[in-house]
């Protein structure tokens, strides 16, 4: 959530740049430089413009798509009557790792849930810290969905977290390269190919 606050906070600097810029267009306007003030004033919009669509095209919507693919793909859980989020929590609130094993045979009772394999690997990453079995749950939750949108995004999430976690683009890249091939006419095969054709352009 503070994460979230501090890239609205983030955008909003070139917004606070654009109003100092209005100074100097207002000046130019009623001091007989219309001309002159117009033109800078269309030069400070297309700098806005582009300043604000790079930060919300790369780096703020990617996440906060991650977040509403979550809800979208995966549900919400009403934890009184969902054994595996009853589980899930209290496995985080009393940082209980040795129910994790319980948690990797109820999610494999329900392969086609892709919030199962979503919650399994997150726990392995977050609380016993090993990547490989997370990534590995990932790509073993895919091979069970039905859905190729549901597959296409447990494979990108084992891509970002070769990428963030383990900051190995070279692995990171071959899990994007799956998503992009396989599920190409996905959401996140789509989002795998911009990843791929940015890295490409860096190289």
């Amino acid at each position: 959530m503070l994460y979230r606050v501090f890239q609205l906070l983030v955008a909003l600097v070139p917004l606070a740049g654009f109003t100092l810029a209005l100074q100097p267009v207002q000046e130019r306007l009623f001091g007989g430089q219309a001309t002159q003030g117009i033109i800078f004033l269309l030069v400070a919009l297309a700098v806005l413009a582009v300043v604000e669509g790079v930060l919300f095209r790369y780096w703020i919507l990617p996440m906060w798509g991650d977040k509403v693919a979550e809800r979208v793909y995966a549900g919400s859980y009403l934890p009184e009557n969902d054994a595996l989020a009853q589980l899930v929590e209290r496995i985080i609130s009393e940082n209980a790792t040795a129910e994790i094993p319980a948690l990797e045979r109820m999610v494999r009772s329900q392969p086609n849930r892709l919030r199962g394999w979503l919650e399994l690997a997150r726990l392995q990453n977050e609380l016993l810290q090993d990547v490989p079995a997370a990534l590995q749950t990932l790509e073993q939750g895919a091979s069970c969905m039905r859905d190729s949108e549901e597959a296409a995004l447990l494979i990108y999430r084992a891509g970002s977290l070769c990428s963030k976690s383990q900051n190995d683009p070279a692995a990171a890249a071959r899990f994007f390269e799956l998503a992009a091939s396989r599920y190409a006419h996905t959401v996140y095969g789509r989002q795998a190919a911009l990843y791929l054709q940015r890295l490409s352009n860096q190289q």
